[in-house]
């Protein structure tokens, strides 16, 4: 099972490394992926499960977590971007509409659970949705979804694209593209040079640009474009080789770290208080 930290050095996001096949066939595969959260409609007939199986994820014994913050939706043109229709804030089941719309195909579900430790006691919660995956001729969508703190909304929207040499866009419609929908402009573009740009939202709410590609990461205060960033929309175009006035791959990215922030804290602050309930409710004493 792979590990990533979502609160450095507190809290961690669990998901399944040893993923089951998009479309698992046999059942060895579907143990897999029930285990794991993942329950496709193939696999729910193959085991025998209801229908209702292929849309909630399987009990863990882990904490329900409950809803107590509302999304506040980013102003200016980073909070009203969209990546084919999908926009942060956004519902999961309108994330799920959208994204089959886009790929012409159910996006792929994944279920996890964070985990910590606190006074030396181990606490997880319930496996949520928090992820959903589709592509389409070399087109890639990741959308990550809020655990139910937030209810079930859209917290960042991953685009990946790639062009075959032979078929790839010029970077000057590209950018030009670009600039209409998104207000950013992509610098020149040079030979085994990507072009970047990053918008984002600062801790007053105003908007800055950045001549790079951002990389933030919601706990990760260091990586931030500055203090207290809000949110950002990043762009990102590669050249074809030998060819830099066309387009190899595009990147886009479209994250809102303040809501991801509130999210941390308040899924820690759940797991914590459930320990010291716990531990305040224990009695235990050793035979003498």
């Amino acid at each position: 099972m792979k590990t990533t930290l979502f609160i450095a050095s507190a809290l961690s996001v669990v998901l399944g490394a040893m993923l089951a096949p998009a479309k698992a066939q046999t059942t060895p595969d579907c143990l897999l992926a029930i285990n794991q959260g993942v329950i496709s409609p193939a696999c729910a007939k193959m085991m025998g499960l209801g229908a209702s199986a292929s849309q909630s994820p399987p009990d863990n014994g882990g904490l329900p977590l409950q809803q107590t913050l509302h999304y506040q939706p980013v102003t200016g043109s980073v909070g009203n971007a969209s990546i084919v229709g999908l926009t942060l804030g956004m519902g999961l089941a309108d994330a799920t509409r959208a994204m089959k719309t886009y790929c012409k195909a159910d996006p792929r579900l994944t279920n996890s659970f964070l985990n910590t430790t606190y006074k030396g006691v181990g606490v997880k919660t319930r496996f949520y949705p928090q992820l959903l995956q589709c592509d389409v001729n070399g087109d890639q969508l990741e959308v990550h979804v809020s655990p139910p703190v937030m209810g079930s909304v859209v917290t960042a929207i991953k685009r990946s694209v790639s062009f075959p040499a032979d078929a790839s866009p010029r970077f000057a419609e590209l950018a030009s593209d670009i600039s209409q929908k998104y207000g950013l402009t992509l610098p020149a573009m040079v030979r085994d040079s990507d072009s970047e740009t990053t918008a984002y939202v600062t801790a007053t709410g105003t908007m800055a640009t950045n001549a790079r590609f951002s990389y933030a990461q919601p706990m990760d205060s260091s990586s931030y474009d500055a203090p207290g960033e809000i949110a950002y929309l990043a762009v990102r175009a590669s050249p074809v080789s030998s060819n830099p006035a066309n387009v190899s791959m595009m990147f886009l990215t479209l994250e809102d770290l303040r809501a991801e922030r509130a999210i941390n804290a308040e899924v820690l602050k759940q797991l914590t208080a459930s320990v010291d309930q716990k531990l305040a409710n224990s009695h235990v004493k050793p035979a003498l």
